[in-house]
Formats: structure tokens, sequence, C-alpha cells
């Protein structure tokens, strides 16, 4: 995994997380690794649905019939989900030559909303902690991949954003502003693509190393599938 992407699964994730990561981390790299991974000025708050299963359960295949059944995702991406909207911004500069208005975007600005969503639960018995603690993480970090990937496009958008030049049959700023967003719908459309391309993902419930029930695991898409939206 990425520093960038480990940094920000150690910033957002819960405590108990943070610490097991926390000591690999310094006993591998040491401790000026760490707080450079840690260093961010505008962490990600992580929603948190609750899982209302009974503390003391310890059947790992009523774990995950509960989970598919009861997620506020079950019908698009699952378990989780990130959610990666843009929003454009800028004024339009004209320029004609023969007849023909072309227009660039003057002061762009990109705006990324980003949202993640997890389970949570506390589960008391210590096999179904352990198997619990190990697929959140990993659900987690396969979630900071999705939003490692809007924080690639936020870049890629201000630049394409910046450097874009559109014809227009007029000047006024709802033509600019339709022309604009036609790229703009584009560009998106290949994000939702990069998006995608890392999906489906599988996170492990895994009680076989305690008393409970066999392994279960349930396909988490991640993010969801509706189109992102543009415009200021």
């Amino acid at each position: 995994m990425d520093p960038a992407t480990v940094g920000m699964l150690m910033r957002r994730a819960d405590a108990g997380t943070r610490e097991r990561l926390t000591a690999m981390l310094q006993a591998r790299h040491g401790n000026a690794a760490v707080q450079r991974l840690l260093a961010d000025p505008s962490p990600l708050s992580v929603q948190r649905w609750a899982v209302t299963l009974p503390a003391g359960t310890t059947d790992c295949a009523r774990v995950v019939s509960y989970m598919d059944a009861n997620s506020p995702y079950r019908n698009d991406s699952g378990w989780a989900r990130t959610n990666a909207r843009f929003n454009w911004g800028g004024d339009p500069a004209y320029t004609t030559t023969d007849g023909v208005t072309t227009a660039t975007v003057a002061n762009p600005t990109v705006t990324p909303v980003v949202s993640v969503d997890m389970p949570r639960w506390a589960p008391a018995d210590p096999a179904m902690a352990g198997a619990w603690t190990a697929m959140t993480s990993s659900l987690r970090a396969h979630e900071a991949a999705h939003e490692g990937i809007a924080a690639t496009w936020t870049s890629t958008l201000r630049s394409n954003l910046s450097s874009l030049e559109v014809t227009v049959a007029n000047r006024r700023i709802g033509t600019f502003r339709a022309a604009v967003q036609a790229e703009w719908n584009g560009w998106l459309a290949q994000h939702q693509a990069d998006q995608v391309a890392i999906d489906p993902f599988t996170a492990l419930l895994d009680c076989s190393g305690g008393p409970a029930a066999a392994p279960a695991a349930t396909p988490i898409t991640g993010l969801d599938d509706e189109p992102d939206l543009g415009g200021a």
C-alpha cells in the first residue's frame, strides 16, 4: 500500500486500528515516518452506520446475514460507501478571431465533496472482535483507495479546467456554462471509470480462528453507482 493511502487510513481509522498500525509502522520505519504520514491539515470525518446486533454474537454467518440485509448500501455498494462529488467554478474569458468566439475559464476552482460511511459495532467475544477488526480494517483501506482516486482527480480536474478552451455561439453566461459543463461531464465519467475499476471488493469476516461459524464474505464495491454531478 502506498504511503498516502496508509497515512489516510491511519488518520481516519478507529483508535484500536490506529494504534496497531502505528506500532507496526514504528517498528518498520521509525517515529519520523509515522509523524509524516499523520500530518494532515484537513482530516475527513468518517460517518458510521450502527450495527445493532447483540454484542455477544459469535456466529459469523449471522453477522454476514445481518449486514447483507441491513446495510444502508445493500442494494449498491455492500457494507460501506465512499461518495465523491466535484463542483467547478470560474468566469468566462472570451476571444474572437475571424468571427469565431472561444472561451476559457478564468479563476477556475474545483471543490471536491467526499464522504465515507463505515459500519460500527463493538462485539464482546474476543474471536469475533478480532475478526470484525480485521474485516473493517480491510474495508477501510479499500475506501481509502477510493478517496485517493478522488484526490488525484481533484488535481486532474483543476488542470483540465485551467487549460480548457471551448467554442461558443455567443457571450451569454448560460452558453459558456453549458459548454464547460459538457466537457466537465466527460471528465467525471472518466473519474467514475477509475473508481469502478477497483471494484468489486470482498471484505472477509473470518471467524475460523475461534469458536464461531465458518468464514463468510460479501462483495463490497465501495463507491456508489450514481453519476457524479458538477457545476457551481
